[in-house]
């Protein structure tokens, strides 16, 4: 490891990405073989890890005995040879967007400490950006990609049912998605394949670096590419599109109903298919403000005509995306609509409240498709991501545009013409 554990724990002080850290793991790396071969890797405290406490951020597991064994996503990278770091911060139950509703206290943001990370997976990205090793994040309506964004990190939210969700406590399992964290594509690509015991996408991040996007369709969605995000995103957003376009890719607009303005059925959605792990933990002791808003709109949703309306929009919407994908390969937009905010604002941990940080990410999830978001450079000195989506089972796509755009941001793409350099 580059980075002694003890210098990671003075830092930590402030940070406060982790919530729980292997006091072996440095006496450990070294000592093993794999494609992840001494690999420091973080794990989101709502994934079991062999021995860790397994909080999930909140106050009601706090007395429970740690995790008998890993999950089956944290047995893989042991066995490819990562080495387990940790287990990191989250909202409680995964329920947030800052990492505010933390029973362990907010994370801050690598880039600025007085900014938050996102959520809910904010300390995995936090753990990315301050200490460059990988990590594993859960994403229910953009709880990877999100804060990915806002750290200035590559996260990604695999196809549904393609990384294993057993030892995972659950959100809501018809959205809930596995996936890496990393500071670049590559980084991603490798824990991803070890994630989801497939290959084939390290080469397509190897062939994105390289190669030109000439017949390549992307699809630029509206209305999540305009006003309604702050100038920052749409600055960086333009030049990211840009650089797509210099390399060969034919930029087209799509648009699929409700895109953009589906914060109301996925609050409804996940709510009710949250209702059984809220219930569970509402009789162990109080939840949080968050936890308990959502057991109560889940309760009052539950079996109502508000909440059938918003599976059968749901349903609609999956047949207009694949009608969409008919006109591009990868449909982009910014990741989230402004850089992260200042913790305490409010309204940060009510995915309904502004600053709406998952207006564009809540999409995929619904939808059953892949998402990633790729760091495309600073806006008002502080991150800003564009996401990329593919057809189900497309992940690769991912890698392979997104790949493409991370040479061309930093200026190493062999094939950029020389005034997009």
């Amino acid at each position: 490891m580059s980075l002694h554990l003890e210098e990671l724990w003075a830092r930590e002080r402030e940070l406060n990405a982790f919530v729980h850290l292997d006091p072996d793991a440095v006496r450990r790396a070294g000592s093993s073989a794999g494609p992840l071969a001494g690999r420091p890797v973080a794990v989101k405290d709502n994934i079991a890890v062999r021995g860790a406490p397994w909080a999930c951020g909140s106050a009601t597991r706090r007395d429970r005995p740690p995790a008998g064994r890993d999950a089956e996503v944290v047995r893989r990278v042991r066995a490819a040879g990562g080495l387990v770091l940790g287990t990191t911060n989250l909202d409680e139950l995964a329920m947030g967007a800052s990492t505010e509703s933390s029973a362990s206290g907010a994370t801050r943001n690598p880039h600025d400490l007085d900014r938050t990370p996102g959520g809910s997976s904010g300390g995995s990205a936090a753990a990315v950006a301050a200490y460059g090793v990988l990590a594993i994040g859960t994403d229910t309506g953009g709880s990877i990609r999100e804060p990915a964004a806002m750290c200035g990190v590559v996260g990604v939210a695999p196809s549904p049912g393609t990384v294993p969700v057993d030892g995972v406590v659950p959100f809501a399992p018809s959205l809930d998605r596995v996936g890496p964290l990393a500071p670049d594509l590559r980084g991603a690509a490798l824990l991803h394949e070890v994630l989801a015991g497939v290959e084939g996408l390290v080469a397509s991040t190897e062939a994105g670096a390289r190669d030109d996007l000439v017949g390549w369709t992307v699809g630029v969605i509206e209305p999540m590419t305009g006003e309604r995000n702050a100038p920052e995103v749409v600055e960086r957003f333009e030049v990211a599109l840009g650089l797509l376009v210099a390399l060969g890719a034919t930029a087209v607009p799509v648009t699929v109903p409700r895109f953009g303005d589906l914060l109301d059925v996925y609050l409804t959605v996940s709510s009710v298919e949250a209702l059984p792990v809220l219930e569970e933990h509402a009789v162990l002791g109080p939840l949080g403000p968050e936890a308990a808003s959502r057991l109560a709109i889940g309760r009052r949703l539950c079996d109502s005509d508000v909440h059938r309306e918003a599976v059968e929009l749901r349903e609609r919407m999956v047949d207009d995306v694949e009608r969409a994908f008919g006109r591009c390969e990868v449909m982009l937009s910014p990741t989230v609509p402004l850089v992260a905010p200042r913790l305490g604002r409010p309204g940060m941990g009510d995915p309904l409240s502004r600053p709406r940080t998952d207006w564009w990410t809540v999409e995929a999830n619904l939808a059953g498709v892949p998402a990633m978001s790729v760091p495309a450079g600073l806006g008002a000195g502080l991150p800003v991501g564009v996401q990329l989506m593919a057809p189900a089972g497309l992940d690769r796509c991912l890698y392979r545009v997104g790949s493409t755009l991370e040479a061309a941001l930093s200026g190493e793409h062999p094939r950029l013409p020389a005034r997009g350099r």
